[in-house]
């Protein structure tokens, strides 16, 4: 064991009655001596001497002589805070530094860029003493196109110049769309200018682009005439029950007394459902729609909305009239609902002047 002495004694056998200084003045040698005999004759054994290893601080590896696992003494101090520079950090305008393993800093060069918001007119830098500053620069935002202005920096401030041929656009084709001191304008265009799909339509007074010309005060009316009876109704053609197939008429009921009629033949496609509809669109929510029907073929049966009134057209044809929408329901003898259509357009309110859209299907 570690810190244990261990003396083994030898058993002395000596000469009949010769006894050496010290010795036991009985015969023979009884037991273990102790101490260190001063007889040149006598003999003492030690046996083998195991010694304690102190712990090293150096931080090396050392191997006891126990034959224990081998392990690591810690260092003494404090640990390095940094290998290189990379291994710091520094706040904005600084940079990091590593020397005799602790972190420091040192102040960037005047002016050194630093990041910043784009398009104020005004760069960050660094002051030379670890601080930053802003100074003007060359960098307006970027511009917006058809606002009618030129972006632009003046002592580090945004600045505004008109830019009367940076055009405007709203989409609408009855304006006129130009710049007056930077500032966008959009004039009406003049009446019944083209617009729409493909030109077709017309552009009114508050530039907005409708199918039918604008009617001004002097009610003009810019449908088909003469078309005041039944007999001498305006033929819009022939169209079918498919759902994308029908149109629009435009016209304008003069006074009280004026009428207008209209008549298509309506053919029931193979595998389609008559669903006629006929919407009149006027000002002033005025005018009144009327429509009637006779099959081509058989018995004809007329059947009317619930908001629609049965009516008869002076040449006998059952109908339905209305406000607004009228879909009167058709049914005739047989798979074949094909039929000659009339449409009657008239002014009950005895307003003046209504003009109107007509849109049809059969």
């Amino acid at each position: 064991m570690r810190g244990t002495w261990t003396i083994a004694a030898a058993l002395v056998l000596g000469g009949c009655g010769d006894s050496g200084p010290g010795a036991s003045t009985g015969g023979a040698s009884e037991g273990t001596t102790t101490g260190t005999s001063t007889d040149a004759s006598a003999t003492m054994t030690t046996g083998p001497t195991t010694t304690t290893a102190e712990p090293t601080t150096t931080g090396t590896t050392s191997t006891p002589t126990t034959g224990e696992p081998t392990t690591t003494s810690p260092t003494t101090g404090a640990p390095a805070e940094c290998q290189t520079a990379a291994d710091c950090q520094a706040p904005t305008c600084q940079a990091p530094t590593c020397e005799a393993g602790t972190c420091g800093t040192m102040n960037l060069a005047e002016g050194t860029p630093v990041d910043d918001l784009p398009g104020d007119c005004r760069a960050t830098v660094c002051d030379g003493g670890g601080g930053t500053k802003e100074i003007p620069t060359d960098d307006p935002p970027p511009q917006a196109p058809g606002d009618c202005k030129l972006a632009g920096c003046l002592q580090g401030q945004v600045e505004y110049t008109p830019a009367d041929d940076d055009l405007p656009n709203d989409d609408n084709d009855c304006t006129i769309d130009t710049c007056m001191a930077g500032e966008p304008v959009f004039s009406a265009k003049p009446m019944h200018s083209p617009c729409g799909p493909m030109g077709a339509n017309f552009c009114h007074s508050d530039a907005s682009c409708q199918a039918c010309k604008e009617v001004t005060d002097a009610c003009e009316d810019y449908g088909a005439e003469p078309h005041e009876t039944q007999a001498t109704a305006h033929s819009l053609g022939e169209i079918t029950d498919a759902d994308a197939n029908g149109s629009f008429a435009c016209g304008t009921i003069k006074g009280t007394g004026d009428v207008d009629w209209f008549t298509f033949t309506g053919v029931d496609a193979f595998l389609n459902m008559v669903d006629p509809s006929r919407t009149l669109v006027a000002e002033n929510d005025a005018g009144r729609l009327c429509v009637y029907m006779q099959c081509d073929n058989g018995t004809t049966s007329v059947t009317c909305g619930a908001n629609d009134t049965p009516d008869t057209a002076p040449l006998g044809q059952k109908g339905c009239c209305g406000l607004g929408t009228v879909s009167p329901g058709l049914n005739c003898t047989g798979l074949d609902d094909s039929a000659k259509v009339w449409i009657k357009v008239d002014n009950p309110e005895m307003l003046a002047c209504v003009p109107y859209r007509l849109d049809y299907h059969f």
